[in-house]
């Protein structure tokens, strides 16, 4: 793999997303829905973090979704491909600057919050509290990333921007709202039992079926919940709160979410392996 090549494409995919007024936009609806829920008396952060796990994986298809197609719909890819450049090159370098591009918006507006929290109210900034907000900005990043790394599929596996757009809304209509019953409805048929039941045996087939599901490891890690979804969602509350919960040393919770992590860490290099296979099979 030629790493000056792959670095060029994901400057120029980084400089381009930039210069969208769309990144604007994103960037803008996400401060603003932390600053809200954040600011708010009337909700607490299990709030903020289910804002973040049910609607934000559209910013991360918003920026991949066209990250191959308007390549080949403005022809520049086939130019590009006269060069000496490898397929697995274009999709690193594009999956480089979409990610790089990603973590400016969550890191930047996470940043920008919590010091106008502090100026605000006078606090005292404590070393804990700053690395426990690093780390659920790293959580928040790799769980949007999984969608990114989607909708960057969806562009090499999909003929148009539309349908690579409308791809990614279907999948992320499924995985954050969808799945919740779907997956109470399988555990009920296996486990021949329902949820009014709410037996060890139920809740413990409910809990193997959300291994599937990103928002699962998002929430576990994050509030130490099962789910997230609005409606239909199987909620059980643990005795740990995730890596915020400042009772426990970190040593302690990345033992105890090592699983959760791993799958989150692994989720966006499995559909970047499944977008070079697809666009080494793809006939430019």
């Amino acid at each position: 793999m030629n790493k000056n090549c792959v670095l060029t494409l994901a400057q120029k995919e980084f400089s381009d997303k930039l210069h969208e007024p769309g990144f604007f936009v994103l960037l803008a609806i996400f401060m603003g829905t932390l600053l809200i829920y954040l600011q708010s008396r009337t909700s607490d952060f299990w709030d903020v973090v289910q804002v973040i796990g049910v609607f934000f994986p559209l910013t991360g298809i918003a920026l991949g979704y066209d990250g191959i197609i308007k390549e080949k719909n403005s022809k520049s890819l086939n130019v590009l491909l006269t060069h000496p450049v490898f397929r697995d090159n274009i999709i690193t370098g594009k999956f480089l600057g979409i990610s790089i591009t990603l973590a400016l918006m969550v890191f930047s507006s996470l940043t920008i919050i919590e010091a106008s929290d502090f100026l605000i109210s006078g606090k005292v900034a404590e070393l804990d509290s700053l690395v426990r907000l690093l780390i659920f900005g790293i959580f928040t990043f790799l769980y949007l990333l999984t969608f990114a790394a989607f909708g960057l599929f969806a562009s090499v596996w999909c003929k148009t921007e539309i349908e690579s757009l409308t791809f990614g809304a279907l999948v992320w209509i499924n995985m954050c709202f969808a799945l919740g019953p779907t997956i109470i409805m399988l555990a009920s048929f296996a486990s021949g039992q329902t949820l009014f039941d709410m037996t060890k045996e139920f809740a413990s087939t409910v809990s193997s079926f959300y291994n599937i599901s990103p928002l699962h490891h998002f929430a576990e890690v994050t509030v130490g919940d099962l789910d997230l979804s609005y409606y239909g969602g199987f909620h059980i509350q643990t005795d740990l709160y995730g890596f915020l919960d400042t009772r426990y040393s970190l040593s302690y919770l990345i033992g105890y979410y090592w699983q959760n992590v791993v799958i989150l860490l692994i989720l966006p290099f499995l559909f970047l392996a499944a977008s070079y296979i697809s666009f080494l099979r793809d006939d430019v």
